[in-house]
């Protein structure tokens, strides 16, 4: 006797194996899905830290900028506040000083020989112009200014005769750098 094996047990197994294949393709394109998912939230919870991160940053900076500014402003004042106490120092150092200068003009200047006309203080040269009996007595005046702790480098500019009263005088100007003692 023929068996004849009406079940189709080939067609049950491509249908099983197509089953499983598509089981197989389903559940690792489930599993895709879930790291790609779980990769995202991941990436999403980084950037919300990352931007919480920069926020606080940010107030932190600002905060930092108001204190700059604050310290600009400081410094501003302190070079203004320095300026004003060196110029302060410099008058009262160099305000005795043309008292000083007139008092040693006075001594040195020989009153029986030779009169002052008139006198020039700059920041750092004084010019002086009078009258003399001779030039001797203007290159004797010349070497005491030489060797006074006040000046430096007495130059006479120029001597010319002149006539006064009948008499033949010396008239001189001089340029006189100054010492700051």
């Amino acid at each position: 006797m023929i068996n004849i094996n009406l079940l189709p047990i080939r067609q049950i197994k491509q249908r099983i194996r197509a089953r499983n294949e598509l089981l197989a393709l389903l559940s690792a394109l489930a599993l895709i899905l879930i790291i790609m998912g779980l990769t995202a939230y991941g990436q999403s919870h980084e950037i919300t830290k990352i931007n919480q991160r920069t926020a606080v940053l940010q107030a932190e900076k600002n905060k930092y900028r108001v204190v700059v500014g604050q310290i600009n402003r400081i410094k501003k004042e302190q070079k203004r506040l320095n300026y004003k106490l060196k110029t302060i120092e410099t008058l009262n150092n160099n305000a005795h000083l043309p008292v000083r200068i007139m008092d040693a003009i006075a001594r040195l200047t020989p009153s029986n020989r030779m009169w002052l006309n008139s006198m020039q203080l700059n920041s750092n040269t004084l010019a002086l112009q009078g009258t003399a009996l001779d030039n001797a007595t203007i290159a004797q005046y010349m070497e005491r200014l030489k060797a006074s702790p006040f000046f430096h480098k007495p130059q006479l500019q120029n001597s010319s005769l002149i006539r006064l009263a009948n008499k033949k005088l010396k008239k001189f100007s001089l340029l006189i750098t100054l010492n700051k003692p």
